[in-house]
């Protein structure tokens, strides 16, 4: 999708707002949102990657029925929530200590298109917590970076719905291997890193728990 007005005039509030509340927000949200609060936020909201394993699962199904197009998009889905909801959202919320306003600018910051818009928040994020350069992360046997894959099946995932292209078997099965990926490699060592860990329907917990 083409980035219009309507794009510009939202990320401009977005960032207005943000700068009211926190400046210079994107950098010290990180090296103040300690691993403490952060755990915190995972231990009250232990649900907070459920919907991002059942957008897995449900690929699955549409992948074992031959619907590769739809299990695309199901994965592709999956990846975003991880990275989205599962990774960033506790970030954003440790901003803002209303609960409805922080939802608003979650909505703003990580509801848009395209994963360059939050990749240096991804990378401060591990850089500062699980010293962790995410920008180098791949998949073995792999030539692109994992984030690099993210971004190439999210714009296939695009034309599907957006201009009615199909995806092949390979492709969706490229993106249930990268979203798994994107679990085991981004996700899996942020949660071990602040002692939690996953157990059934993807629910998140302390490792004493």
């Amino acid at each position: 999708m083409s980035y219009d007005e309507s794009d510009a005039a939202r990320d401009q509030m977005y960032e207005e707002i943000a700068r009211e509340l926190y400046p210079d927000h994107k950098a010290q949200a990180i090296t103040e949102f300690t691993s403490e609060r952060l755990q915190s936020f995972y231990v009250a909201n232990p649900l907070v990657m459920r919907s991002a394993v059942d957008a897995i699962q449900e690929g699955r199904r549409l992948q074992a029925n031959d619907h590769h197009s739809a299990a695309l998009v199901f994965f592709v889905t999956a990846i975003e929530l991880l990275l989205k909801a599962t990774l960033l959202k506790p970030v954003v919320h440790g901003l803002v200590h209303s609960e409805g306003l922080a939802e608003i600018i979650v909505q703003q910051a990580l509801g848009q298109a395209g994963f360059d818009r939050y990749s240096k928040l991804l990378t401060k994020l591990f850089a500062e917590l699980v010293s962790l350069d995410i920008n180098t992360v791949a998949r073995s046997n792999s030539p692109d970076t994992l984030l690099s894959e993210c971004t190439t099946l999210q714009a296939l995932r695009n034309r599907v719905i957006h201009q009615g292209a199909t995806a092949n078997a390979s492709e969706a099965d490229l993106a249930r291997v990268v979203a798994v990926a994107v679990y085991e490699q981004i996700v899996h060592p942020m949660l071990r890193h602040l002692g939690l860990h996953v157990v059934e329907h993807g629910e998140i917990v302390r490792d004493d728990a």
